[in-house]
């Protein structure tokens, strides 16, 4: 009882972090600008059955491993401020993450 108790609240805190998911669909990301608050996680989901992305942030210069169709990947946001991001391999797609106090 106790260790379901436990999972349950670990999931329901994880889930409350969550604040965006963003999908990648047919070589964009939708919606294209996500807007959370400071302290907050973006997930990005690859729906894509046969190509793979990345999510890069240039002006941090932090990326994500490639993603394979049905992979994810989150980042917490933790400082307010405009997070634009694109593809590497597909530069064309481009995304942006605002963060509010």
């Amino acid at each position: 009882m106790k260790a379901a108790l436990l999972g349950f609240l670990f999931l329901a805190a994880t889930s409350a972090a969550l604040a965006a998911e963003v999908r990648i669909k047919d070589y964009k990301f939708l919606p294209e600008k996500v807007t959370v608050k400071a302290g907050e996680t973006v997930k990005w989901v690859n729906d894509e059955k046969r190509a793979s992305h990345s999510i890069v942030f240039p002006q941090e210069k932090i990326e994500s491993e490639r993603l394979l169709g049905g992979d994810s990947w989150q980042r917490k946001f933790e400082r307010p401020g405009t997070y634009p991001y694109t593809c590497e391999p597909h530069p064309e797609m481009k995304g942006v993450v605002e963060v509010l106090p």
